[in-house]
């Protein structure tokens, strides 16, 4: 069962598509910020009297999908512009295609994206339910858009996507052309919206031809980014922790208010190897100008220690502009030239991520497949997954087999306290439960690869913060099976004495 629930840092921020609810006795979590709850609006300015939503049309992307943007604005009983910082819920309801929300970081207020493969009219639904607002209804009709609409682009150094609208139901034919000139035929496909080109060369410029309906058109110019690094599976291994931050002044998380440099105290006083660090949601890239400063500080002075940074991305659509998001991250630099030393994809169903039912499971195993293929075969890829021994999933509810076929290791959400109703019994109790997640992962993967542990620090649930007997006991069962690391949820809610147990832990020495 999965938490239903936006981030902190996104239901202060975004306006989430369902409202909050207390979290089950029993239930999956992914690395993220703590529950925020439902309440009473919290405003910059007056309470809200009435809604009025903006919309722009953002074009055709390369995966073939017309996009428009609407962005809700809140007023006062007079009229004046208001902002509310908190508690707010908006639901987006397309006539045709699909609405997301969105990090209301990226547009500024709560907003979603409309998007469509077919041409004509679509109206698009706001419904302010927190607090109660009149509904509106926005309208556009695609057929008067003036935009491209054949675009190709480069999701990363070895794959170019390349998207027509609308969506067709005749046999489509694409070309490339090279920088000289050159015209290679790639494929007859016989219908659709957008192919996946895999042939591509990295730090090469194509252009491609489209022929639908007995009229060829052609893209833009796609810029292939240089090839990425190769990075080890090394970089994965030994005791690790998750880091976040969020963009909103009002949050204990704010980039703003994090201490670099006690950061890096903390990560080398525990004998961490790596951080995982958040820098992609969905679409919306979490290091934006602002925050480079911080974040580039933090990622510089650990790896000045040897403590590698891997970038860690949630995806939450099979789409271009989400996809490009995750390559970013593992094409990262700091000011000094410093790179990620690799990428966890966050690969979870429910509402707030990838969705739910079979259309969410197939969409998983397709998005780590696609970003394999873009960061190409040497590059340290870390897919975090739901937990099939805590979960009681297999290959038929969960795509393990897929996922660990394009990932590098794999590294399940062992969080041993959320999953139960009640607190462990003992150590002993929890080091049995890791052993058993360990081996139940591997089974379910279908061929044996490297594990990284996901354990717990934080108090997810009424079950309460695991104490340093339960760290260690983790910690000792995961290297025991074979995990070459254990890495920990999350570094803001872990207490002094979970960090010294951390700390105490030498994951190199000699298993007995």
């Amino acid at each position: 069962m999965k938490i239903r629930r936006c981030a902190l840092a996104l239901s202060l921020l975004a306006g989430c598509a369902h409202p909050q609810q207390a979290p089950p006795p029993l239930a999956s979590e992914t690395p993220g910020p703590t529950q925020a709850t439902s309440g009473t609006p919290v405003y910059a300015g007056n309470r809200a009297a009435s809604v009025r939503v903006e919309t722009r049309v953002l074009g055709v992307s390369p995966d073939g999908y017309a996009r428009w943007l609407a962005v809700a604005h809140f007023f006062d009983a007079r009229g004046k512009p208001t902002l509310i910082l908190a508690n707010s819920n908006l639901d987006w309801i397309p006539s045709t295609g699909v609405a997301q929300w969105q990090n209301r970081m990226r547009y500024g207020q709560p907003s979603a994206i409309v998007s469509v493969d077919r041409d004509g009219p679509v109206a698009l639904t706001v419904r302010t339910t927190l607090p109660k607002l009149p509904t509106v209804v926005v309208r556009t009709d695609t057929r008067g858009w003036r935009d491209a609409r054949v675009v190709a682009g480069a999701i990363g150094p070895h794959l170019v996507q390349v998207g027509w609208f609308p969506y067709s139901s005749q046999p489509v034919s694409v070309t490339r052309v090279d920088r000289h000139g050159e015209r290679t035929f790639l494929v007859r496909v016989p219908g659709g919206s957008s192919y996946y080109d895999p042939s591509v060369q990295p730090g090469a410029l194509y252009r491609y031809e489209v022929t639908r309906a007995g009229m060829t058109s052609e893209t833009n110019v796609v810029h292939v980014p240089p090839a990425l690094p190769r990075t080890p599976v090394a970089n994965a291994s030994g005791s690790a922790m998750w880091l976040y931050f969020t963009l909103d002044p009002l949050d204990d998380l704010y980039y703003a208010k994090l201490d670099p440099a006690a950061i890096v105290r903390q990560a080398v006083a525990a004998h961490l190897h790596y951080v995982e660090l958040r820098a992609a949601y969905g679409a919306y890239f979490e290091i934006t100008p602002q925050s480079k400063r911080v974040v580039d500080a933090i990622v510089d002075g650990l790896e000045s220690h040897g403590i590698g940074v891997i970038g860690w991305s949630v995806p939450r659509q099979v789409r271009y502009d989400d996809l490009r998001a995750t390559l970013d991250v593992a094409r990262y630099r700091t000011a000094s030239g410093r790179r990620f030393t690799g990428l966890a994809v966050d690969a979870e169903r429910g509402s707030e991520f990838m969705g739910d039912g079979p259309a969410a499971r197939r969409a998983l195993g397709e998005y780590l497949t696609l970003v394999r293929e873009a960061v190409g075969p040497r590059y340290l890829i870390v897919a975090t997954v739901e937990d099939p021994y805590f979960e009681h999933l297999d290959a038929a509810k969960y795509p393990y087999r897929t996922i660990a076929r394009a990932a590098t290791v794999l590294q399940p959400m062992a969080y041993w306290r959320m999953m139960r109703a009640k607190p462990p019994s003992s150590p002993a109790q929890v080091a049995t439960e890791l052993a058993s997640s360990y081996a139940t992962l591997l089974r379910v993967a279908g061929r044996h690869m490297p594990i990284s542990m996901g354990g717990q620090t934080s108090a997810l649930t009424a079950t309460g913060y695991p104490p340093a007997g339960e760290i260690t006991a983790s910690l000792d069962a995961s290297r025991r099976a074979g995990a070459i690391g254990e890495a920990f949820f999350a570094w803001n809610d872990t207490l002094p004495q979970q960090w010294e147990a951390i700390g105490r832990f030498n994951w190199h020495a000699t298993v007995r």
